[in-house]
């Protein structure tokens, strides 16, 4: 994990970038500030989402990318000179990150988002690069990300740039405030947003028709995170998407799990509450775009059950319900024998009604968690939710899924069976970091 800076020196360090966002510098800051700079920038892309292996040394690289076409390891970013980037030029390192070429002129996969980050200012990814230079290095090799034919011809990557890649700077509208701006540079260019929550084309780009509708990651969804009211976050008020960004938990709405739990671990938790703020006001300004498969808002489905009453001493029901009793026996000590969940804020064991994971219209999240777990260490303390990976077979985990969205959530994705829950079990498998590192720098 990157080790945090604290609060106060980032938020100090983020003065400068509230008021020079998409502007040239008058002047280069001195090399304490750009170092402190690119600390608080490198919080805000998650540079450690991709570059640092689970129990891995920061930037390391080693960290399993999912794709349609094969794993992708995330490379050593670290000042090392032989593994990672303690070499590199800053042109090198520019060209990388903003417009997805390597030191040696070879086409990188765009699991790096550099389709996002080629919005990013010139002086904001070199003090990205000053940051990291400053870290200490990590001697190790990342793993070869090694696609099968076709795929592994990196030359391809060309095509794909064609119908899918627009490079260049993004430029503040003035005919929008500071705070709107600031906003969309951190939801557009720092953050990535779009790279997890904008479905894919066939070629795998963005879908620039439907930005922030939502996309499918494999083991999990990214839901829909524009302004409608019925499939996205038109219902929430800004404060409460604040409060989740920062925290991940917001009482009868949702909690984060997955690819969105490590953003606000390793990322979004760091920001100053002024750019969480200006996150929000930009994505409630994007145009909303609807779901058909989305019959209601997610967090509107469900309410508190009594089930669990109806097979309490009695074997035949336990048996014609097995759904009903491994929910009992594996998640109602913490989320309550009604769903309700326990506490409230910070610390709250979720409720499983009125949240927006079990209203969704696909049950794929709920699996994953199941399955991964939640483990998001925070400032204020870690929040837990163990796996069952190693105590239910796939049926079983079928089987208490469709229980949970059935009695709790949206019953029409009550549709799990043992094969998708095999499908994801393989895939969370899959990125559980290689035993031996091979080759070099893997991109």
């Amino acid at each position: 994990m990157m080790t945090p800076l604290p609060m106060k020196k980032l938020l100090l360090a983020a003065l400068p970038l509230l008021v020079s966002l998409g502007a040239p510098a008058a002047e280069q800051p001195a090399p304490g500030d750009l170092i402190a700079r690119g600390a608080y920038l490198a919080h805000a892309a998650d540079c450690t989402a991709c570059h640092t292996a689970p129990h891995g040394n920061p930037f390391g690289g080693g960290y399993p990318v999912g794709t349609p076409f094969g794993l992708i390891y995330g490379t050593n970013i670290s000042s090392d000179k032989t593994h990672g980037i303690g070499s590199w030029s800053d042109d090198q390192f520019v060209a990388a990150v903003r417009d997805g070429v390597g030191k040696d002129g070879q086409q990188l996969y765009p699991a790096m988002p550099y389709d996002s980050f080629t919005k990013m200012s010139r002086d904001d990814v070199l003090a990205i690069k000053a940051y990291l230079m400053s870290e200490p290095p990590v001697a190790e090799a990342s793993p070869v990300t090694d696609l099968p034919f076709p795929f592994n011809q990196r030359w391809g990557m060309v095509f794909w740039k064609f119908f899918n890649f627009t490079p260049g700077e993004l430029k503040p509208d003035p005919s929008q405030t500071a705070e709107w701006n600031q906003g969309r540079y951190l939801v557009d260019a720092l953050a990535h947003c779009g790279t997890c929550h904008t479905p894919r084309n066939l070629t795998m780009g963005m879908d620039t028709k439907k930005p922030f509708a939502g996309g499918d990651l494999g083991g999990f969804v990214a839901y829909n995170i524009t302004p409608d009211k019925t499939a996205g976050i038109g219902s929430w008020t800004q404060n409460e998407l604040v409060t989740y960004l920062q925290t991940g938990h917001v009482d009868g709405r949702a909690s984060a799990s997955g690819p969105m739990a490590e953003a606000i671990e390793h990322s979004l938790q760091y920001l100053p509450e002024s750019d969480l703020a200006a996150i929000a006001t930009y994505l409630q300004s994007v145009p909303a775009i609807a779901d058909d498969k989305q019959s209601a808002s997610r967090e509107s489905f469900g309410k508190p059950s009594d089930g669990y009453v109806a097979v309490r001493g009695d074997s035949v029901a336990q048996a014609q319900d097995p759904g009903r009793v491994l929910f009992m026996g594996s998640c109602a000590t913490c989320h309550g024998a009604k769903g309700r969940g326990a506490g409230s804020g910070f610390g709250a064991y979720p409720s499983l009604f009125n949240h927006t994971t079990t209203g969704a219209a696909d049950a794929k999240n709920v699996v994953s968690v199941i399955l991964g777990s939640v483990d998001r260490k925070m400032v204020k303390g870690e929040i837990l939710m163990p796996s069952f990976a190693e105590d239910l077979n796939d049926a079983q985990v079928a089987q208490v899924a469709n229980y949970v969205m059935t009695q709790f959530g949206n019953p029409a994705a009550a549709t799990v069976d043992a094969k998708q829950v095999a499908k994801l079990r393989g895939d969370a498998q899959l990125k559980s970091p290689p035993a031996v590192l091979q080759g070099d720098m893997a991109r």
